[in-house]
């Protein structure tokens, strides 16, 4: 599919009637590869953290917590917050893999 270039293509600072990234004129066709042509992709991410839990708790506890219990999976959010503040990244922490496109491409100016 091909999209035209236009005027929300080009960037404030520029004085130049074309695509900032693909540098195509306004009204032509944006290159294959412009990076304002997007799609959106399904990824998993594992992440591997520590937390503290009763000492009792094993394996079904934990996961019975986390998974079925009444602790909700945006509580996540916080203790990675809590991690990055002390490592200052999560890249350790996380791994991403693709796993499929999840829409066509479309013009995203």
């Amino acid at each position: 599919m091909k999209y035209k270039v236009t005027k929300k293509a080009k960037r404030p600072a520029s004085k130049e009637s074309k695509c900032f990234y693909c540098n195509q004129e306004i009204g032509d066709y944006h290159k294959d590869d412009c990076v304002l042509i997007r799609k959106k992709v399904k990824l998993r991410a594992t992440i591997e953290y520590e937390v503290t839990v009763p000492s009792s708790w094993g394996e079904g506890s934990v996961e019975f917590n986390r998974n079925d219990g009444s602790w909700c999976a945006s509580n996540l959010i916080d203790e990675l917050k809590e991690i990055d503040k002390e490592y200052g990244c999560l890249c350790d922490f996380v791994e991403f893999k693709y796993l499929e496109d999840a829409s066509k491409p479309f013009l995203e100016e």
